[in-house]
């Protein structure tokens, strides 16, 4: 494997390119039209928009003039630049242009975008862009910096959130009993971020220290590790299965095998 820091210091590069995109999703807001490219009946996970497709091919066109071409790439749609990436290099790129459509289409604020790289191994860098508060967070060699005042989010009246665990779509099911029953002891519970606030999923909600932890199970590549990525680096408590070496498809796209807890209380 070639020397992995020339593809982060790579993507540090084009951070400018990928909040570029996120102005062109502020711009196409208006306009942009949505439609199910699945259909699970989970509106989170069912919708695209017009925006998602033409900020991907923004970053992914940018992305193919450097080296990282030669990664293997998992990006969210199905847009023409996506066959451009080799995957010769053993690295795995990975792309979300728009994290949380749902909240895109329906005039929220809490939606990123999200790039992440790893060597089926070990997670190298993650980036997170929220354009509406132009905040940024970068995760990468060995450190988490934030670029822009971290916004507040709304949070649903009369709740007490220190013993929370947040998830996005689904209850822990996989989860190991016994540490589930461990977590449970410990006067841990376990909530859907929908019941926590109608801005943002369960890792913004850790991501601004609102919750005491989070948990994912069989998560997607494209932003299904970015909570773990975070938690490595920050060394908070991780209970941990996943399997970043394969991405088997699914009914709904690439998922890795396994799940995590990661507790930042």
């Amino acid at each position: 494997m070639e020397n992995t820091q020339e593809y982060i210091d790579i993507l540090i590069g084009l951070e400018p390119v990928f909040k570029k995109a996120g102005e062109l999703m502020l711009q196409m807001r208006e306009t942009a039209k949505s439609k199910n490219k699945f259909n699970t009946g989970i509106a989170g996970i069912d919708i695209v928009t017009e925006a998602d497709t033409a900020s991907q091919e923004f970053i992914l066109s940018k992305m193919a003039e450097t080296k990282l071409v030669e990664c293997q790439l998992f990006a969210e749609e199905d847009t023409p630049s996506v066959k451009k990436f080799k995957g010769i290099n053993g690295l795995v790129l990975t792309l979300d242009p728009i994290d949380g459509t749902i909240h895109y289409a329906n005039n929220k604020r809490f939606f990123s975008t999200i790039i992440s790289l790893n060597d089926k191994k070990d997670f190298l860098y993650t980036f997170c862009n929220y354009p509406i508060f132009n905040w940024a967070r970068r995760i990468a060699n060995g450190k988490v910096e934030d670029f822009g005042k971290m916004p507040e989010i709304n949070i649903l009246p009369g709740l007490n959130l220190e013993k929370t665990i947040a998830y996005t779509v689904r209850e822990p099911k996989i989860i190991d009993a016994e540490i589930k029953k461990e977590l449970l002891e410990q006067g841990y519970k376990f909530e859907k971020a929908c019941n926590i606030t109608d801005e943002g999923g369960s890792c913004t909600l850790l991501f601004l220290d609102k919750v005491a932890g989070y948990y994912t199970e069989t998560p997607n590549p494209y932003d299904g590790t970015v909570a773990l990525h975070y938690a490595q680096e920050k060394n908070l408590k991780i209970y941990s299965t996943v399997d970043i070496s394969t991405a088997p498809p699914t009914d709904r796209g690439p998922h890795y095998r396994g799940w995590y807890v990661v507790l930042e209380k």
